[in-house]
């Protein structure tokens, strides 16, 4: 891959990650008023909080390499440390989160849509910090690694490695 492709690349992961941080935010405020009481507002800010983190968090990371195509030693000293904080930090976050949607509970549908905010959370952890989860746009790839047990580590897993 050349550099212009690897910076396109870059770009496409970092923006859409700040485009998926920004749809959930509006997601929110367009259903806001449904949210009647403190208890509903809690259970959807909580997690939707803890996902934008961690969607923050890639979004910088890909932009952290981007910058790395010109300037290959670019943070390279603080990268792996940082994550490796993030990567606790957010782990506690999120199972805060568990007992913060049980304390909650309330209507079933907010209930539905804060733990499919956690979970969405939990996966993209584990995609940025365990093991890429994406592949591509076809699902019989992602399959094919689990099964095969052939998934790789993720990049930033990868740079905590190296520190």
């Amino acid at each position: 891959m050349n550099a212009i492709a690897i910076k396109k690349e870059l770009i496409k992961l970092g923006t859409g990650e700040l485009a998926a941080l920004v749809s959930f935010w509006l997601c929110f405020f367009a259903m806001k008023a449904w949210l009647v009481d403190s208890k509903m507002i809690i259970l959807i800010l909580y997690p939707l909080s803890v996902l934008s983190f961690i969607l923050m968090q890639g979004s910088v990371y890909w932009f952290i390499l981007l910058k790395r195509v010109s300037d290959p030693l670019f943070l390279i000293k603080y990268t792996g440390n940082t994550y490796r904080i993030l990567k606790v930090m957010d782990a506690v976050l999120l199972c805060i989160g568990v007992p913060i949607l049980l304390l909650n509970c309330s209507n079933l549908i907010v209930t539905a849509v804060s733990v499919f905010l956690l979970l969405f959370s939990v996966i993209e952890w584990i995609n940025y910090y365990i093991v890429r989860l994406s592949y591509n746009y076809n699902p019989t790839v992602f399959i094919k690694h689990l099964k095969n047990k052939t998934l790789k580590k993720s990049r930033i897993a990868r740079e905590i490695d190296k520190r």
